[in-house]
């Protein structure tokens, strides 16, 4: 009997291998029908007619493919994403919520750094005050935004 539960042993990896393989796999063929999109090796995004890629100033720009003019410039990458797809399905109310949302996260990510930064050398008490108020304020919102475009993103393609 021993011999037989090392044989067992000494297959089950290989087995569970395979079947991890499989499901792995399998997973990767949903997440291509869920998910529409290309990624190129230089980190770029295609979604059908559009393709996202960083411009010079370090945003994430939807191009159509075509004509290879911009359409819009966004902070984050999956804002750009959803605005493409919007975009394609002719969902141009979508697609400003998408941008508004995008431009008051990042309003408030950038506000958070900039009272985080002037924390550190306030040297009177009220201004230390002021300053965390404003730090906690501007993190909550962006908190907030960044599950608004998360939850907006995962029901745009699941």
């Amino acid at each position: 009997m021993k011999k037989t539960n090392k044989q067992k042993s000494k297959s089950s990896p290989k087995s569970k291998a395979k079947v991890v393989k499989e499901l792995a796999t399998h997973f990767e063929e949903d997440l291509k029908k869920s998910l529409p999109i290309s990624i190129q090796p230089n980190g770029n995004i295609v979604y059908k007619n559009y393709y996202i890629k960083k411009n010079n100033l370090e945003n994430w720009a939807v191009y159509n493919i075509n004509t290879h003019d911009l359409v819009e410039q966004f902070f984050l990458k999956t804002c750009a994403l959803m605005a493409a797809k919007a975009y394609n399905n002719i969902h141009l109310e979508k697609f400003f919520e998408i941008k508004a949302l995008d431009t008051q996260y990042w309003a408030n990510y950038s506000d958070s750094l900039v009272y985080r930064n002037n924390i550190k050398t306030a040297k009177e008490f009220d201004r230390f005050l002021v300053l965390l108020n404003k730090l906690e304020h501007s993190e909550q919102l962006a908190e907030h935004y960044k599950e608004e475009i998360s939850k907006m993103f995962k029901w745009s393609f699941v």
